[in-house]
């Protein structure tokens, strides 16, 4: 990397040009807030559309110049993709003339979790967590099933809008999971069976106190691991840092120790 690169890449990612960046994408979720409104549109409307064009610009000079700081090592790195998509997808919206297009700009206010290191830390956890998800989700859909399989037997003749077949008791026993007016679906099938009582309590405690709450375990220890190697990452960096300082000082108490051998 060259002075002109390096100097480009500590501008861009200096703090207060990084404050900007955050502000303006701030700025920007206020803007297309406020042109839901039809009172504000009507009155601020024109100067609304001009500041929502000065900051996609802005976000264009921002992308520009990280390009030219990084060159090809900008596209190997997914954030720096997720934030050009972003506001390749925003420009093709605030340049198209439908309004589902245009619906696309508020993407940008996505922009702001490449900007905050916390927030990427999250949603990479969230990433690492699909395939504990997806396992619990699998194990899941085989209780619904299950559980499915047995309330149409057991209730479906009665109640063949709640049970009638399976996939009608499956949709059921979602909301029930969902805790979702499951006191009234309850209800209506104890009605005719005094029992059934004990069907829901048992799918009540196994899907929704036990299973779901696996969801939120798993999200949570990817996030702590993520977390502990991000501040690992950081204090390396802050280590490798401080020797760095500390060589540069060496050096330069070597120098001023030479500089009067060198005049005498």
């Amino acid at each position: 990397m060259s002075a002109k690169e390096n100097s480009l890449s500590k501008f861009i990612n200096s703090g207060p040009v990084q404050a900007v960046v955050l502000a303006l994408i701030i700025l920007n979720a206020i803007i297309l807030g406020a042109e839901t409104y039809p009172g504000v549109q009507s009155v601020f409307g024109p100067a609304l559309e001009i500041a929502d064009r000065l900051i996609i610009y802005a976000f264009m000079i921002e992308i520009g110049i990280r390009m030219i700081a990084e060159r090809g090592a900008y596209f190997r790195n997914g954030w720096n993709i997720f934030d050009f998509l972003i506001v390749a997808v925003s420009i093709v919206a605030a340049s198209s003339g439908l309004a589902a297009l245009r619906a696309f700009r508020v993407l940008r206010v996505l922009r702001i979790i490449t900007v905050i290191p916390r927030m990427r830390v999250v949603v990479s956890a969230l990433l690492d967590s699909i395939p504990g998800i997806a396992s619990v989700g699998v194990v899941l859909a085989l209780i619904v099933y299950v559980f499915a399989v047995i309330a149409a037997s057991l209730y479906g003749p009665q109640h063949p809008e709640l049970f009638g077949d399976v996939f009608t008791a499956m949709y059921t026993l979602f909301q029930v999971m969902t805790l979702e007016g499951w006191p009234d679906i309850a209800a209506q099938v104890a009605e005719t069976h005094q029992r059934s009582w004990a069907f829901f309590l048992t799918f009540v405690l196994i899907a929704t106190f036990t299973m779901l709450n696996l969801f939120v375990a798993i999200v949570v220890r990817v996030v702590e691991e993520d977390s502990d190697q991000w501040i690992d990452e950081m204090q390396d960096n802050q280590k490798a840092l401080s020797a760095d300082i500390a060589a540069l000082r060496q050096d330069i108490a070597d120098i001023a120790a030479r500089l009067p051998e060198r005049n005498q």
